[in-house]
Order: structure tokens, then sequence, then C-alpha cells
């Protein structure tokens, strides 16, 4: 079985790009627990989990005999006084829609429709803005055998580097940095080929509305240059790695995540990876191979004639 090891660890975070998460409430943000723990979930599958692994190390519900409490308790909180969000504009055919449009009627009533009226999330109190810092404590209460717990470490590492969280986290919003956990390649490698992630690095941007411009750029290119639609007045969608808003409903399998590196004068690094469609895609979403090849580089960026001057 292996050692057992019992602990509580606690990391210091900053938001890079603005975090739209929420409870009941969309028109004020919440840093909730849950939040976490549904991205350490899709970590802990994303990187060859078992759902007997899962189960043990996140609990289950079911019959009173088959039930199961978590091993692993969250706790989440906002350090200081947050810095306030200000909703970008944007115009439809910009890049950067590709990142804000759907946070932007995100939870619209058919009277916000009717009057032409933005989603309750695209205000300032909807957002936690690039800059605020927060406090995550993660406690391991019941001991898990050394294989499991290996398993579970690796998920939070790559969770801490590369993770982020609410609205539109595969598009970078809710992207942070950790001090305790920073991005490193030489720690996140040999666990993601393990795992058989492709990961690439993507250039520099100054800022977040810059790095939202060029998410957006390789989102829309890569839509067109292969043929992956978004019919909106149909609702419907070509079934693709970068996943569908409609139904049936697919997060993506390709992650654009902007992360903070030492020597960069302060500019964000854009890193692409992807993960294994057998292991987080429904089956009309999968391709053969990884779709960018095993080489992020394949994603397209909008033809530079229709980008906004």
């Amino acid at each position: 079985m292996g050692e057992f090891k019992l602990d509580s660890s606690t990391y210091k975070l900053e938001f890079l790009m603005p975090c739209l998460c929420g409870g009941a409430n969309l028109e004020t943000a919440e840093l909730r627990p849950s939040a976490v723990r549904g991205q350490l979930r899709w970590w802990f599958r994303a990187l060859g989990g078992s759902f007997e692994e899962e189960s043990a190390v996140f609990g289950r519900i079911g019959k009173k005999n088959e039930a199961l409490g978590s091993a692993v308790v969250i706790r989440t909180r906002i350090l200081g006084k947050p810095p306030v969000w200000e909703p970008p504009e944007f115009g439809p055919n910009d890049p950067e829609s590709y990142v804000w449009y759907f946070a932007s009627v995100s939870g619209k009533t058919e009277d916000d429709k009717k009057n032409k009226l933005p989603g309750p999330r695209w205000q300032s109190e909807g957002a936690l803005a690039k800059g605020t810092k927060w406090e995550l404590r993660v406690i391991v209460r019941r001991p898990l055998y050394e294989a499991l717990r290996k398993k579970f470490d690796d998920a939070l590492t790559c969770f801490l580097a590369l993770g982020s969280i609410g609205l539109r986290a595969t598009r970078g919003l809710g992207a942070f940095h950790c001090i305790e956990k920073p991005f490193d390649e030489n720690v996140l490698r040999p666990i993601l080929e393990k795992a058989r992630f492709a990961m690439e690095r993507k250039g520099y941007a100054k800022d977040y509305a810059e790095m939202a411009r060029t998410i957006g750029s390789l989102v829309k290119g890569t839509r067109k240059a292969k043929g992956w639609k978004n019919d909106s007045q149909t609702g419907t969608e070509t079934p693709s790695p970068l996943g569908s808003s409609n139904n049936p409903r697919q997060t993506s399998a390709i992650w654009f995540r902007p992360v903070r590196v030492p020597n960069a004068d302060d500019r964000l690094l854009l890193v692409v990876f992807e993960a294994p469609h057998d292991r987080i895609l429904g089956e009309v979403s999968r391709s053969e191979a990884i779709s960018v090849g095993k080489n992020p580089s394949e994603l397209f960026n909008e033809p530079l004639f229709n980008r906004r001057k």
C-alpha cells in the first residue's frame, strides 16, 4: 500500500486575466471552492486517473453503502481589496469577441435580449479583475496510498501552473499565477507527456487585452481553417476539439493559458495545451490524433487583413 501522507498546503495566487466566476447571483463575482475542486477533478481525469481513483480522492454520491466523502478539502479567500474590473469594448468581428462575447451575454433574460442589454456578469461587480490576489488552501484529510497521492499531487501541480477558473477558462479567462508553483516547463513536461498532452509556447502579449486578441485570433483562424463552423442562426456547431456551447455541450480539449515567466518585462506568455481526447471529449468531438498534431503550431491565426487595425 505504501506510506500514507496527510497534510495541509497553502498557496498565494494572483489573477492574470479577469475571472468571471460566481454562484447563483451572476451579478456578483464569487471565488468558490467548488470552482477549484471542479478543475482539480478535470486535471485528475485528464492526466489518466480512473473513475475509481477519482472517487477515492474526491468522493462520490450513491446509496448509503456506496457514498464516499471527499479526501480533499478546498478553502479559498480573497486577499485585501481587489482592483475594479471594467468590461472591455469589442465588436462582433473583432478576434477578441471569441473570448469576450459568450461572457458578455451569459445569463441574459428575455427582457435583457428585448432591451439589448448585456448579461448580468458584464459589469464591474461581475468579475474579479486582473491583479486580484487570493489564497488557496488544500487539505488532504484522509490517507491516500502512495501511487494515488502522486496522481493527486500531479493534478494539483498542473492546476496551479496551467489551470484557470470561471467562465471561458479554456480561452484564458480566470488564468492566475501561483507564487509557490509557477509555470515551469521542466516540471510540467514530464507529467504532460506521460499523459499524452501536447503543449507549446505561442508568444508574448504586453497586457491582457492584447492576450485576449491573440487567443481570439487563434480560435477564429483555426475554426475557419479547419471548417469547424458555428451557425448562430440555427444554434449548431461543427463538432470539434475546441468545444461547443450548444447541445450537446462540450468543453474544449484545447486550452489557451496566459502565464507569467521570469525576465519577460511583465509581458504574458501564451501557452497552448491539448488534453487527450479519449479522456475528456465525447466521441463526436474526438479526432483519431491530437487535432493540432502534437504540435500546437498547427493552430492558425486569423488572416492579418481581417484584423482590426
